[in-house]
């Protein structure tokens, strides 16, 4: 008799549809990446033995940095490697964002904005958590916003030679934000969800 799945939508139901039966570690380099062999039990209670490249690089955080007063955003461009490759420019508009360090996503926000954008801020507010590309890739990014001065800065931004970062910083009105998603000026999916947050709630 086949074994039907629970209709929970708990972990405990996770753990009772799902046998791992290997897994390969393909490359651990910057990060690991990872080839697994699970049974899966079906809604209709069939067992079935899938296969996935899962990789895992940690986790994330991407900031918004807005001014109400002068109704601008902070982008920064940077060249993207995998962009590049895909549809041969690369040059990328983006939030500031990083990977998170000693896993702590507010203290690294904090250290990205400083370093890429030069703009000193306080306590970012904490938005959301959401997974990225969750078929393929463990990382969850968490996201923040905090308002800027443009007179309050460190420096002029850059980013970290040593890291390879070159990088291009802007303040932009979010109007002409919103208008180069609408023109695929900007094709970052992270970009596009913080700026469409501020237009909801931040900018009304």
């Amino acid at each position: 008799m086949s074994e039907k799945p629970s209709d929970s939508g708990s972990n405990s139901e996770a753990a009772s549809r799902i046998r791992v039966k290997k897994r390969d570690v393909l490359s651990d380099q910057w990060a690991r990446l990872e080839d697994v062999t699970f049974d899966y039990l079906r809604s209709d209670g069939q067992w079935q033995t899938q296969k996935r490249e899962i990789y895992h690089r940690g986790h994330g955080a991407a900031i918004l940095l807005y001014n109400v007063e002068n109704e601008t955003i902070v982008l920064i461009r940077q060249f993207r490697f995998p962009a590049w490759v895909e549809d041969g420019d690369g040059f990328l508009l983006e939030v500031p964002a990083g990977i998170i360090e000693k896993d702590n996503p507010e203290e690294t926000i904090q250290a990205e904005t400083s370093q890429e954008t030069g703009f000193l801020i306080g306590k970012p507010e904490f938005l959301f958590k959401a997974y990225a590309t969750p078929g393929s890739v463990t990382e969850q990014l968490f996201y923040f916003t905090a308002p800027y001065d443009s007179d309050q800065r460190a420096g002029v931004g850059g980013g970290l030679e040593e890291e390879g970062e070159d990088i291009e910083v802007l303040e932009v009105k979010l109007s002409e934000a919103v208008d180069w998603i609408r023109t695929g000026k900007i094709i970052d999916a992270k970009t596009i969800i913080l700026i469409q947050y501020a237009q909801l709630n931040i900018f009304r």
